[in-house]
This record gives C-alpha cells, sequence and structure tokens, in this order.
C-alpha cells in the first residue's frame, strides 16, 4: 500500500512538471494626427491585446479607442472592450469559446451594447505562414441607443465570423476577418463587421500597424447611416 502511495505520488509529481509554462503576449497599438492652421482637428487612437495561454485555456482581453475633435468639438468617440476565454487552444481542432463585447459609439446613435456569446471554433489552418479560423456560436445582446431614453432592448442573435492570417515572417502579417451578427428577433436588423489590417515590423517589438474597418449595421437608429468605414494607422508595440 505505502508502495503504491509512492508510485501514484510520482506520477503526480512528473505530471506537474511536464506541464508547459504559462505563455503571456501583450502588444499595444496608439496612433495621433494634429493639424492647425486653416483646419483644427486632433485625432487619437489606441488600443491593446493581451493574452495568456495556460494548460488547454486561452485567455484574452481586446481594448480600441478611437477618439477625434474638430475645432475643439468632439466629432468622434467609439469605445470597443472583450474578454474571451478558449478551451483546448493548444493544439485542437475544434475548440469552445465564451466571449463578452462592450461597444459605446454615440457618433453613430449607440449609447451602449453589451452581448455574450458561447460557441465553437474550427481551427482549419494553424501551422505554417497561413492560418484560419472559422467561427459560430449563439449570442445575447443588450444595447441602448442615444435617443431611447435611458430603454434597453434585449435580443437573441447569432454570431458566424472567419479570420485569416497570412503571415510573411514571424513580425510581419496581414490579417483578413468577418463577423455576421444575425438579430433573431428582428431579421432586418443584421450586423457586419469587416477588418483589414497590416503589420510591418520596424524593429524587434515596435511594429506599423494599418487597419480598415467596415460596420454595417442593417437597422441603424433613426437619422443615422448603416455604414461606417474607418481607417487607422500608428506604431504597435509587442512584449
Amino acid at each position: 500500500m505505502f508502495a503504491a502511495f509512492l508510485l501514484l505520488a510520482s506520477l503526480q509529481a512528473d505530471t506537474v512538471r511536464t506541464k508547459p509554462p504559462a505563455e503571456l503576449d501583450f502588444t499595444g497599438d496608439i496612433g495621433y494626427v494634429a493639424t492647425a492652421g486653416n483646419s483644427s482637428v486632433e485625432t487619437l487612437n489606441l488600443g491593446n491585446k493581451f493574452s495568456a495561454k495556460i494548460d488547454d485555456f486561452l485567455l484574452s482581453q481586446t481594448f480600441a479607442l478611437v477618439y477625434g475633435e474638430s475645432e475643439g468639438k468632439a466629432v468622434t468617440s467609439l469605445y470597443r472592450g472583450s474578454l474571451r476565454m478558449d478551451q483546448g487552444a493548444r493544439n485542437a481542432l475544434i475548440t469552445a469559446f465564451v466571449l463578452m463585447n462592450f461597444e459605446r459609439n454615440t457618433f453613430s446613435g449607440l449609447a451602449s451594447r453589451w452581448s455574450g456569446v458561447s460557441g465553437l471554433t474550427a481551427n482549419i489552418l494553424r501551422e505554417g505562414s497561413n492560418q484560419l479560423r472559422i467561427e459560430g456560436g449563439l449570442s445575447l445582446t443588450r444595447q441602448r441607443g442615444t435617443a431611447t431614453k435611458g430603454r434597453d432592448v434585449d435580443f437573441l442573435g447569432g454570431r458566424a465570423a472567419g479570420v485569416y492570417i497570412h503571415k510573411f515572417s514571424p513580425k510581419a502579417s496581414v490579417t483578413q476577418s468577418i463577423e455576421v451578427l444575425p438579430n433573431f428577433r428582428e431579421p432586418e436588423d443584421l450586423r457586419i463587421n469587416t477588418e483589414s489590417a497590416l503589420v510591418a515590423p520596424l524593429t524587434s517589438r515596435i511594429a506599423v500597424k494599418l487597419s480598415y474597418v467596415i460596420r454595417y449595421d442593417g437597422l441603424p437608429e433613426e437619422s443615422y447611416l448603416s455604414t461606417d468605414r474607418l481607417f487607422t494607422s500608428g506604431l504597435q508595440v509587442s512584449l
């Protein structure tokens, strides 16, 4: 009995020793434009992505801010953030995820939008210079428009997304993503988001990042357009 206990303890100790260490990654983006003279415009864009791989779990957090002023008056104000957890992220073909998103964009009539998503990811391409994954899941959303006087709208929806990454080198890449968000309560309220991004390294930790985002809302707030386009450029720092 004692020998069996020692053997079990030894196996458990070997298991603990063979666990891979946690992998941490952080990237931060910053861009700023200011003009003076015939026009006075200031634009700031900030963003970050933090991820931690622990055993078979991947935890990630993102944040993005775009803020602009013209003649001292705010003309752009966009906030986005997310928290996400993937299970089986190291080597599985199919993984499960849960995702929490927040968005605020008062200049498109959106005071706040919270959404929780759960679903599955298929990691089609994981090795080499090309990576491809597709996702599908269900979402629960609560949003408030700037003209609804504090009234929240809740609805069940879906989420289908795809991300393609081509790496020219370990630090240089181009990324194309698309996200389709149907509203099961009001089918005409279909949202589609796309992003095209290019990262070109300057040093081992600093790169130039160019990003072009298209955001379509099939049922925008009254008097607002259905499509927003956003181009940002700046520096990306990796730690």
